[in-house]
């Protein structure tokens, strides 16, 4: 769909973007496409203004062509209620708005995604997207959040992708495109026409990266033992409802992290002889090192000792799922 078209001064016009960068006509030289191409008069064509400051081969404008609608019904007072919350082309200028540039193509527009979630009458409620695109249902829902006081939060997903290459372009898209656009409506876009969005909306989010799955059935078969953080990652953030971070843990003493409540510890190694010697004795107790001060929330296979001592050291203990270590032994 990149190909010359004859403009009215005669000169050879290609789909460059208001951006500057290579675009796309909305048709292949077939049906109405080869009829402009025949004859160009069968276009509307306007000289358009690039963004400001961009400049193609010298020029700061281009022609750009426009089908003629004769149908009436098409041409006058044909709307929808959708109208009134916003075209895909406020979308458009809303990302060029936070970025500075189109950096994504059909971009929905907030009004619409903030009109949508409204409908739920819970203002606390969960909004889940699974194809989160450029982040338009986050900036909604931290708009929203920010007109009427209310304490919505999202999940944004996208989906896996099948070859290498596919999802490292989608990883680019998530941490480039889709989590920096939540980042910046967060702190403020500074030229940003909206007063809320210029100041900053407000709020934060946490942006994982899905490992392996942990394959719960082999796990407790002991015959898919996860390695160390991978299995650290998942109790500590099924236990405490937080985000786990790999940097903090120190293997040598058990401890995998700090929530609001917790020091963490797992006592675990991916070795199924290692994994039978492992219990948290009175030794084990006592070297357990105090890093804030917070209760100790100890995973282990197996302990010996009894609540009195337990409440003593501040440790609350959770044992790793006993199947795993009875499979073991059989």
């Amino acid at each position: 769909m990149w190909f010359e078209l004859t403009a009215p001064d005669q000169t050879k016009v290609f789909p460059f973007r208001n951006d500057g960068k290579e675009g796309r006509w909305r048709w292949g030289k077939t049906g109405k496409m080869k009829s402009i191409i025949d004859d160009p008069k069968l276009a509307h064509w306007e000289k358009s203004s690039y963004d400001e400051g961009v400049k193609v081969k010298g020029q700061y404008e281009r022609w750009v062509p426009f089908e003629k609608v004769r149908d009436r019904r098409r041409s006058f007072g044909w709307s929808t209620w959708l109208d009134s919350f916003g075209f895909n082309s406020d979308g458009t200028r809303e990302i060029k708005e936070i970025f500075g540039e189109k950096i994504y193509d059909t971009v929905k527009p907030t009004e619409l995604l903030k009109w949508l979630i409204s409908l739920h009458t819970d203002e606390g409620a969960i909004v889940l997207d699974p194809t989160a695109g450029s982040g338009t249902t986050a900036h909604a829902v931290l708009a929203l959040n920010k007109e009427d006081s209310g304490n919505r939060r999202f999940i944004l997903c996208q989906l896996p992708y099948e070859t290498k290459e596919q999802e490292k372009t989608e990883r680019n898209i998530c941490d480039s495109i889709t989590a920096e656009r939540v980042r910046r409506v967060i702190r403020g876009v500074p030229k940003a026409k909206d007063e809320n969005l210029r100041a900053g909306l407000g709020g934060t989010f946490s942006y994982f990266k899905l490992g392996k799955a942990l394959r719960l059935r082999a796990i407790l078969e002991g015959s898919d033992l996860p390695d160390y953080e991978s299995l650290a990652s998942y109790v500590f953030f099924t236990a405490t409802g937080e985000e786990f971070n790999a940097k903090k843990m120190k293997r040598g003493s058990w401890f995998i992290g700090e929530s609001r409540l917790y020091d963490v510890f797992l006592m675990y190694e991916p070795d199924a002889d290692k994994l039978k010697g492992l219990a948290l004795t009175l030794d084990v107790a006592r070297d357990l090192p105090s890093v804030s001060g917070k209760q100790k929330l100890v995973f282990a296979p197996t302990k010996y000792l009894d609540p009195y001592f337990l409440d003593s050291l501040r440790i609350t203990f959770q044992q790793l799922p006993y199947q795993i270590y009875k499979a073991l032994e059989t």
